[in-house]
């Protein structure tokens, strides 16, 4: 964010009084990077007086006598923190835990990282640990009682949701909008001539993966009569993205297969599979090349090798700027607890390999 904080007061310092700002959206655009960064930016920029804000109008330069002041991030120490994540945490998890802990030790935090099998486990444990700072919780592909949430809150002056599973709760949480990436993906395989196209997901009912679900079926419907929308295809048994998928993806493709060894669809998108290479296996012990007989479209992390191997297309978010919004998240939370709670989308990207082709 400083590089954004600095170019913007640098704009405003070249404008008039009464300017009006380019819209969050053009200045994503201008510094490529999320939403919450130009927000977060701004938001420091109208606390020091040099910006004002009108609802459907847009941002406006205001100068004052304070005008030359230099705004800054805060600088808070941490003292505590606690990592709380599944047991069956993916690459990407291990990642973002990595990062939070490198930032966190060269401040001379002390961090402290548990893993649990399930949330009657972790609530067992929380009962006999001090209190923290904050607390980052993991949670993408399960759901979370709202006891441990309030537990937690109780626990820390900062809690921090990695991922959106968590809704209809008043806390801070980053997380992607894999909607978003799913746009993207059948836009790409609608530009490649696919007119029908499959989506298979974890068998899991957590927030993320049923609006995707619910997204696919509704654009589904919309579409014109010579395309078609399959599924979604559940893995059944497999509630982790660290499971691996082979087996259970084979399971759901067989019975689809037709006399010609063909499947029903020409196009596959995943979500929450963090298991390429299962994925591939699984086609190969099926004899569907790819991407020739099934084009592989995966909604992922573009920065979490195992989730594409290199050969997937793929869309979705950056590990590295979710860790680094989850840093950021805690830092405004304590330095500011009265704030109201932040929802922060995580910018989406797409990458294209040679998974996906034009159909036969």
């Amino acid at each position: 964010m400083n590089v954004v904080l600095t170019a913007l007061q640098e704009q405003i310092s070249q404008l008039d009084d009464g300017a009006r700002l380019p819209t969050v959206r053009e200045l994503m655009k201008t510094f490529r990077v999320s939403q919450a960064t130009v927000q977060d930016a701004l938001t420091r920029l109208r606390e020091a007086g040099l910006l004002t804000s009108q609802v459907g109008r847009g941002t406006y330069v205001t100068k004052s006598q304070e005008e030359r002041r230099i705004v800054r991030p805060p600088d808070e120490h941490l003292d505590s923190l606690l990592i709380l994540a599944n047991a069956s945490l993916n690459e990407r998890c291990v990642l973002v835990q990595n990062y939070i802990v490198d930032e966190m030790s060269r401040s001379g935090s002390k961090v402290v990282q548990i893993s649990y099998h399930n949330t009657s486990h972790l609530l067992d444990m929380l009962s006999s640990i001090p209190d923290f700072d904050a607390v980052v919780l993991q949670s993408h592909y399960e759901n979370i009682p709202i006891r441990l949430l309030h537990l937690l809150q109780d626990k820390a002056r900062a809690l921090v949701v990695d991922g959106h599973s968590v809704s209809g709760v008043d806390l801070d949480r980053v997380g992607t909008d894999w909607e978003e990436a799913l746009d993207m993906a059948l836009d790409h395989l609608h530009e490649l001539g696919h007119r029908s196209i499959a989506l298979a997901s974890l068998d899991t009912m957590a927030q993320p993966i049923l609006s995707v679900r619910r997204a696919f079926e509704r654009i589904g419907r919309r579409a014109p009569d010579n395309a078609r929308h399959f599924g979604p295809i559940t893995l059944r048994g497999v509630l982790h993205p660290t499971q691996s998928v082979e087996l259970a993806l084979k399971g759901a493709l067989e019975g689809l297969l037709d006399e010609d060894h063909r499947l029903p669809f020409t196009a596959m998108i995943t979500l929450g599979i963090s298991d390429a290479l299962g994925i591939g296996r699984c086609l190969d012990e099926l004899g569907i090349s790819y991407p020739d007989k099934l084009s592989v479209f995966i909604l992922g992390h573009h920065d979490v090798p195992t989730e594409h191997f290199g050969s997937m297309s793929m869309a979705g978010s950056s590990y590295l700027e979710g860790a680094q919004q989850l840093v950021k998240t805690i830092h405004r939370r304590l330095n500011s607890p009265e704030l109201p709670p932040q929802i922060i989308y995580l910018g989406c990207s797409q990458v294209i390999r040679s998974s996906t082709t034009s159909p036969e």
